[in-house]
């Protein structure tokens, strides 16, 4: 068996990524899979499905991200394989994010990741004949943990225009998403829209964050931050063009950031780079 007994730190996003590694290597490998309670797991569809009790009679392996990042993937698998058969659980401790990420996406994110029905909030307006654009803005905690994932208002400006230089514009509905709505680069960016006269609305989720999820899932293009709220959700719903912060990315490569690097190469139908600005 192949399981999850502890929780990521952080929040939703870090959660998923977890449990998204966790499914992707029971699907290929074919090893039945367990999981600890989820206290997202009411959006979810399954999140709750595979759980029991520890065998006596089954010895455990404990694995991180950094160990299964020092070993080939094909290998990896093999290796996973071999220790179910002989009667070992395969634990993977967190934290697992998007070190390992674009090595181990196999099938859509969204076989796995299933939002309930009830939790599809639609948006508020015609969407009918739009593009929808979804800028996804982390505040709170992201100035403390890193400055430099604290976006700038002039990123998304940047790239309200490229989107703006894109045929079909007139098309474009903007979509604003945060988790701060004192975040100085949200209320800039607010204004900024205002002042370009483009038309614009707010998500009102701020308490009840898988509507922002599930929403963001429905953009066409999402105008994206470094959080993995934002990452996970535009891999799910339609098809995207993605776009990200060439200042962070450069940060991020230059400290080898795997998941950043791999970013830059991707060719996912999942998740890969439209551009940078």
């Amino acid at each position: 068996m192949l399981g999850i007994n502890k929780l990521s730190s952080g929040r939703m996003g870090n959660r998923l990524f977890h449990y998204h590694f966790l499914r992707q290597v029971s699907k290929k490998t074919g090893i039945n899979y367990f999981n600890i309670h989820f206290p997202e797991s009411k959006y979810f569809e399954e999140f709750n499905t595979h759980k029991r009790k520890f065998s006596l009679f089954r010895k455990q392996i404990k694995l991180s991200s950094q160990e299964v990042r020092k070993i080939d993937p094909d290998d990896f698998l093999k290796f996973v394989k071999a220790k179910n058969e002989a009667s070992y659980d395969i634990i993977f401790k967190p934290p697992f994010l998007g070190e390992i990420f674009f090595d181990y996406i196999f099938y859509p994110p969204s076989d796995f990741i299933k939002i309930k029905k009830e939790y599809q909030k639609t948006f508020n307006f015609e969407i009918e004949n739009k593009i929808l654009v979804g800028l996804h803005f982390r505040g709170t905690d992201f100035e403390t943990w890193n400055s430099k994932a604290s976006l700038k208002p002039e990123y998304y400006q940047a790239a309200i225009q490229s989107c703006l230089s894109e045929p079909e514009n007139e098309r474009l509905v903007f979509v604003l998403f945060t988790d701060d709505l004192n975040f100085k680069t949200y209320l800039e960016t607010i204004d900024y829209l205002k002042k370009e006269n483009l038309e614009f609305y707010l998500s009102d989720s701020l308490n009840f964050p898988i509507s922002d999820f599930y929403q963001i899932s429905q953009c066409d293009i999402v105008i994206s931050s470094p959080s993995t709220f934002a990452i996970l959700a535009a891999c799910l719903g339609r098809s995207k063009k993605i776009i990200h912060s060439r200042d962070w990315l450069d940060y991020a490569v230059s400290n080898n950031d795997k998941f950043w690097v791999d970013l830059i190469k991707s060719k996912s139908p999942y998740y890969s780079l439209w551009k940078s600005l």
